[in-house]
């Protein structure tokens, strides 16, 4: 018996021994040392049964320690429950008062009385120790309650086994009996087998289950586990029971069964590593244990000591069940276990609220959803039609579920609709834009439709969901955007981030070449020159960073290139658009090439006006040189000539100053005339020059032959040269005719050779040819002509020719590079201003030493040479029938006045002078007799002469006018020739010259009535 009981004892010793040794817990280090206390009583019978009898002291010691086994009971109940402090000192010193007799008693059996107040003391401290473990044990659930009222009852057991041993030896056995029942009560709560202690926390878990199925099903998830931590926290002991349940990656959330904030800050995965890594129940406020930082803060916040921490799975990844005690917890390992397997179906319920939560969210957006949503089985029975479908098609949901799908179709879709279907069971998600449906009024309604399967739990398709988006706003937004795309002027090409074209208009095909199918989809660096392509995607990618409508280049003209390479210039605005596909890029292009061409021309323009300013600058400035030579030229000659006037003047005076003159003075008075007549017509050439120069000589031109004109003054020309000059005439005998002044074109011969011969002084040969010449446009520019047929005079000479500066400056009058006096500059400018003058040009082409060549262009005429005798015979030789005309003449200058009336009157004619119009107009209104010639200068004062001639018609008409002039400008038209009917005698003329004129004037007169 005595065996039993100690093996019972030993076994609990050693396994609460073994448990301390690997966790060195205190709190198994009490009950160790509890069972140690009762080894004591049967390691004193062993001593006696085995040994003899042991000595008082030895004897004393064990009876003492084993005395002690109710207060250390006591103390191990303390660390479970709360116990006053006072009790634990009074059974202190109960067990001392009664035990120290027993110990110091020296020989024979201590007397009964102290045996006996010893073991009422030990049985009254065990009963209070068995009753506060049973308090203990009723707080408590699962295995950890049934093996604390084992304890309970094995503590009571125990004290009544030592309260009957103190009997004496009659009790002895009954006592070994009460111990060792007491020993396998002890088992039961401290060494039971596994599968007991499973039964025995299955009914708790039983109960925690049905309480987490209490919770309603859309319950949130938080409120699944606050029900669990509250069961936890009952069968378990603890007076705090949380979760850690992971939230985001990180991060953690902590929950218990109230609302309070267990931690002032977000839990995350390390504070969960480090609850985990202790592995047992730590003191949180003992710093010495250096606790977790998460678990001094969780005690600190629930006012607990002891943090016990085990580990549970839940969908979102490890959490942990957290109990917060103020106590230990003894035996709750079990049901710790079966906790932590609980979380597994807590965390289900939770996800199951979830699920129910997410799906009451989802059938709140469905049925919120502004778009159309229908269920439909495969064989096509409408399941499910919200809110959106009963807008989109007018039927309400419970017309339209369990109907046919086929309702909502045009005629004509249900095999492609039955296609899409079939796609969609297949697990295909389809989506169609612009599909055509029916209202239930009938009005056609634009949708874009996604259909995908339904599936059941087992992943079988059951039927298909369909969302279906009014469209037809969009799509005539679409329309209008299209439209107003189309019509944009310019190419608009849109562009995604990627550079892909998404957008192109009709005019980006008709700018670029391109078909819009071959745009769309590629990138657009195939509208890019090749030379800054690669920086284009960089480009690209910063204004995407940046988006703002703006014109790339800043304004500069770029350079775009077309599908058969050829680049022009372009103007890119950019803007940026948002649509459902993201951020789009629209680029208008604009071909600038006109605008370009323009800006180069008008840059061209303003080049040639600025060159145009300069050279007219320059030609003013070589005008003003050319006038101040004209001006010196003409004095130079002028004064030559009135010289040789005066001088011989003031001789002929002299010589008629005499009495008797000689008559050697007469014959020299004679020669002095004929030198001032010579003086005179040096004086009328010298004018006719300045005036062809001028073009304001008057012309008389008539169709002629130029070879006519050559062979006229071919003998006078020969004579002009000199033997030493060769002459040589080519002639072209169908040589077109011209419209031209046959005395003006004697001048160009004759100053053409008098240049030719002072230019060959040692001899050689003048060459002039004619010809037929038909300008081109290339060869029209070379004349500042207009193209067509004109007739060529070319005169060529083999003299010394001319450098280039001479050149330059041949045309200007009074320019010459002949000694003083050897010639005066205009023969060459006479030239030119006869030739532009008759609408022609001259080109001048010389070598040095080789010779000069001047060619000369006359516009062609297709009139006839006129023939018969119609030619003016020369004055002199005509004879005129006796003058007695009445002549109005009209001259401002009062010497040639006199002595044009003076020639008049000694050839028989009447003469009226005037000395301006306002004379002539009242003698012409006055006079009583007719009259039968006005003869009017041109340039006067006040009237000009053919002002006069107008006013004068009025008064006397039918009177024929005789212009006289050496400047006849305002007579003249605009090609410088004088109208039909216009006749004009040129000053300076002689008496011969006008009587000439006046009687042809007169002669070709109508009969006028007197």
């Amino acid at each position: 018996m005595l065996l039993a009981v100690t093996s019972a004892y030993a076994v609990i010793f050693a396994w609460m021994g073994y448990r301390y040794l690997r966790r060195r817990d205190p709190l198994l280090r009490d009950v160790m040392v509890m069972f140690a206390s009762v080894a004591m009583i049967f390691a004193l019978g062993l001593v006696e049964a085995f040994g003899g009898s042991a000595s008082p002291v030895v004897r004393g010691v064990l009876v003492a320690t084993l005395l002690a086994k109710p207060v250390i009971t006591l103390r191990l109940v303390a660390r479970l429950r709360p116990v006053p402090a006072w009790l634990l000192a009074a059974a202190t010193g109960a067990w001392a008062v009664s035990a120290a007799p027993l110990v110091v008693a020296t020989g024979g059996t201590p007397p009964r009385a102290q045996i006996w107040l010893a073991a009422g003391v030990f049985f009254c401290l065990e009963a209070l120790a068995g009753v506060l473990l049973a308090a203990q044990a009723r707080s408590l659930g699962g295995a950890a309650r049934v093996r604390l009222w084992s304890a309970a009852a094995a503590t009571a057991l125990f004290g009544v086994a030592v309260l009957t041993s103190a009997a004496g030896r009659s009790t002895a056995v009954h006592s070994r009996v009460l111990a060792l029942a007491a020993g396998l009560l002890y088992l039961l709560a401290f060494v039971p087998p596994r599968r007991l202690r499973r039964i025995w926390s299955t009914g708790a878990a039983y109960a925690m289950t049905q309480q987490l199925l209490t919770v309603p099903p859309d319950a949130p998830a938080t409120e699944t586990w606050r029900h669990f931590c509250h069961g936890a926290s009952q069968v378990l002991g603890a007076d705090v029971a949380a979760v850690l349940l992971p939230t985001t990656p990180g991060r953690l959330q902590v929950l218990a069964y109230d609302d309070r904030a267990l931690l002032s800050r977000e839990a995350e995965d390390r504070d969960l590593d480090d609850l985990l890594a202790a592995g047992f129940t730590l003191d949180a406020l003992a710093g010495w244990t250096g606790p977790p930082a998460v678990a001094v803060e969780l005690a600190q916040a629930t006012g607990t000591r002891y943090v016990t921490a085990t580990p549970i799975t839940t969908p979102g990844g490890q959490g942990a069940l957290v109990m917060l005690s103020r106590h230990r917890s003894l035996f709750a390992d079990d049901d710790i276990a079966l906790f932590t397997e609980l979380a597994d179906q807590a965390a289900a319920l939770a996800q199951r609220a979830m699920v129910l939560a997410e799906r009451q969210r989802l059938a709140v957006i469905v049925e919120s959803s502004p778009n159309a949503v229908i269920g439909r089985s495969l064989d096509g029975v409408i399941t499910s039609w919200n809110a959106g479908a009963e807008r989109l098609y007018g039927y309400r949901a419970a017309e339209a579920i369990g109907q046919d799908i086929a309702l909502i179709f045009l005629d004509g879709q249900d095999e492609t609709e039955r296609a899409l279907v079939t796609r969609a069971a297949a697990g295909e998600r389809v989506e169609q834009d612009q599909v055509r449906r029916r209202h239930r009024d009938g009005r056609i309604v634009t949708v874009a439709l996604t259909l995908s399967a339904i599936c059941d739990p087992s992943g079988q398709v059951t039927g298909v969901a369909g969302i279906y988006r009014d469209i037809s706003e969009r799509r005539r937004a679409e329309r209008m955007f299209q439209g107003l795309l189309e019509a944009a002027p310019d190419a608009m090409v849109g562009v995604d981030r990627d550079g892909t074209i998404t957008l192109v208009n009709a005019q980006t095909e008709e700018l670029f070449g391109y078909a819009r199918e071959e745009l769309l989809g590629r990138n657009v660096d195939i509208l890019v020159p090749e030379r800054v392509r690669a920086g284009h995607p960089g480009q690209r990618a910063r204004y995407f960073a940046e988006p703002r409508t703006r014109q790339l280049g800043g304004g500069a003209t770029l350079a775009a290139v077309r599908k058969d390479g050829s680049e022009f210039p372009a103007e890119i605005s950019l803007s940026a658009l948002e649509t459902d596909e993201g951020l789009i890029v629209s680029a208008a292009i604009r071909d600038v090439t006109d605008r370009v061409t323009a800006q180069a021309e008008r840059e061209r323009l303003i080049t040639q006006a600025e060159r145009d300013a300069a050279e007219r600058r320059l030609q003013h400035t070589r005008r003003l040189e050319s006038l101040g030579q004209l001006a010196g030229g003409v004095a130079h000659d002028f004064n030559n000539i009135l010289a040789i006037i005066g001088n011989y003047t003031e001789l002929l005076l002299d010589t008629l100053q005499a009495d008797n003159p000689a008559p050697a003075d007469l014959a020299a008075a004679r020669d002095d005339l004929g030198q001032i007549g010579h003086a005179a017509e040096r004086a009328a050439q010298l004018t006719k020059q300045l005036l062809a120069f001028g073009r304001r000589d008057v012309t008389q031109a008539q169709v002629l032959n130029l070879n006519h004109v050559v062979g006229d003054v071919e003998q006078m020309l020969r004579r002009t040269l000199g033997e030493h000059i060769h002459l040589i005439t080519h002639l072209d005998r169908r040589l077109r005719t011209v419209h031209a002044d046959p005395g003006q074109l004697e001048q160009i011969l004759v100053n053409l050779a008098v240049n030719a011969r002072d230019a060959m002084p040692g001899g050689g040969t003048l060459s002039i040819d004619t010809g037929n010449a038909d300008l081109c446009p290339e060869d029209a520019g070379d004349y500042n002509l207009r193209p067509g047929p004109y007739v060529r005079l070319r005169v060529s000479d083999t003299g010394s020719g001319m450098p280039r500066e001479v050149q330059e400056r041949a045309f200007e009058p009074f320019y010459t590079t002949k000694p003083r006096g050897a010639g005066t500059g205009l023969g060459l400018a006479t030239v030119y201003g006869i030739a532009t003058a008759a609408g022609g040009d001259v080109h001048l082409y010389s070598e040095l030493d080789i010779g000069t060549t001047v060619t000369i262009m006359l516009p062609a005429t297709d009139r006839s040479v006129p023939t018969g005798d119609s030619a003016t015979e020369p004055p002199g030789e005509t004879t005129s029938p006796p003058a007695h005309e009445t002549i109005l003449m009209v001259e401002d200058e009062d010497a040639l006045r006199q002595t044009t009336a003076r020639i008049l009157t000694r050839a028989g004619y009447r003469v009226l002078a005037a000395d301006g119009g306002a004379q002539a107009l009242h003698l012409a209104q006055t006079h009583p007799e007719a009259i039968d010639l006005l003869l009017t200068d041109v340039i006067m004062p006040k009237m000009m002469g053919n002002e006069v001639a107008v006013r004068f018609a009025d008064v006397r008409p039918g009177v024929p006018v005789l212009y006289m002039s050496g400047y006849a400008e305002p007579v003249l038209t605009d090609n410088g020739t004088l109208p039909d009917g216009v006749v004009m005698v040129e000053k300076p003329f002689t008496s011969r010259e006008l009587l000439h004129r006046v009687r042809d004037v007169l002669s070709r007169r109508a009969p006028v009535s007197r």
